[in-house]
């Protein structure tokens, strides 16, 4: 329990890092996950689960860059 406490406060103490570079690592997540879809559907690698993991990764992602908008929002 712990462990758990611990790992999400170092967590968060790197998102809150990581956030001074999210316009450099927007561009690298987007590159990345392009290239996942053209292995994934246009070279037609991997098994079919590869896709399912795609695609819950992409929408993991467009929620999380829309986050900082949509809290605002929320918040008020």
């Amino acid at each position: 329990m712990l462990l758990s406490a611990g790992a999400s406060l170092a967590g968060s103490g790197l998102a809150v890092r990581l956030m001074a570079h999210r316009a450099y690592l927007l561009p690298v997540s987007m590159a990345a996950l392009a290239a996942g879809f053209y292995l994934s559907y246009w070279k037609k690698t991997g098994p079919r689960w590869n896709r399912v993991v795609l695609w819950t990764a992409t929408v993991l992602s467009a929620f999380l860059w829309s986050l900082p908008y949509i809290l605002p929002v929320v918040q008020r």
